[in-house]
């Protein structure tokens, strides 16, 4: 088995999490394989192998993502390009989308061994349109957010629905989430928790002006049509995952819809969503 290993070096803890990977993953018949931007940093790490970051991906069959969710969350985006699988070792904060914590790495073996679940999850599709032309198209696993530019000034923000008008609110912004994203912004935001295992896509206003302003939910069927206003001062940015960034133009559309493409974690513990939910946000406040 061939398993490429995506550490995130900025993270406190992951290159010792790393070496202990490498350690349990050399004990098992597995091929492993690391950017090569690190050789010098695991030059000393028995038989891994280096490769180029864009070959990483194809090469595996399954990827590991060491570090907080964000790491897990890129790894997740390049795998379900290529349909593979990944499984996140938490070295962050919460890790809701981590399969093991930092002292379950004796769990490795049983990807080997096959014995394991996978849990897909959905992913949002949003093309940016102007003049029923697309621009430019872009995938998210946890939320697109349409928000303010640098200035502390509310947009306008119109959805659409089937043709009908859904929303039309003064706000920072709009977030919109699969159930994976539920427990991130949206959720900070005043957003519902949704089970990951739900198929519906959440829209959540970011401090709207009106009270009356609440969260929507769709079910996948449905296609989202999304304008933001501009004025002198701002111009609206759609942020892909807190992870990329697009300014938004006068008149252009964003069109937002469930993908084809799903994100496969791998699961190695029975906790379900509810059990993981406690965990990490119940217990660690109290």
């Amino acid at each position: 088995m061939n398993i490429s290993v995506f550490p995130n070096l900025n993270n406190d803890g992951v290159e010792m999490i790393s070496r202990e990977v490498f350690s349990v993953l050399s004990q098992l018949d597995t091929d492993v394989y690391i950017s090569k931007d690190y050789e010098e940093k695991f030059f000393d790490c028995g038989n891994i192998k280096f490769a180029d970051n864009e070959d990483l991906i194809h090469i595996c069959e399954v990827a590991i993502a060491i570090g907080g969710d964000g790491t897990t969350l890129n790894v997740a985006k390049k795998a379900a390009v290529c349909g593979k699988k990944v499984l996140g070792i938490n070295a962050g904060r919460l890790g809701f989308m981590s399969g093991l914590e930092k002292d379950e790495l004796n769990l490795l073996r049983n990807i080997v061994d096959n014995h394991y679940e996978i849990d897909e999850r959905l992913m949002l599709e949003a093309e940016i349109l102007y003049n029923n032309d697309v621009i430019s198209t872009h995938y998210c696993l946890n939320d697109f957010v349409i928000s303010r530019g640098n200035f502390a000034r509310l947009i306008d923000i119109d959805i659409s629905c089937d043709d009908r008008k859904v929303m039309n609110t003064r706000a920072d912004g709009v977030i919109v989430a699969t159930p994976t994203g539920s427990t991130a912004y949206s959720m900070a935001a005043g957003g519902p928790i949704v089970s990951p295992s739900a198929d519906c896509i959440l829209v959540t206003p970011i401090c709207p002006h009106s009270l009356m302003d609440r969260s929507f939910i769709f079910s996948t069927d449905k296609e989202l049509i999304v304008k933001a206003g501009n004025d002198q001062l701002n111009s609206p940015v759609l942020n892909i995952d807190g992870q990329e960034a697009v300014t938004l133009k006068n008149d252009y559309v964003i069109k937002v819809k469930s993908s084809d493409m799903k994100t496969k974690l791998i699961k190695l513990k029975p906790e379900n969503f509810y059990e993981i939910l406690n965990k990490k946000l119940i217990e660690r406040r109290a």
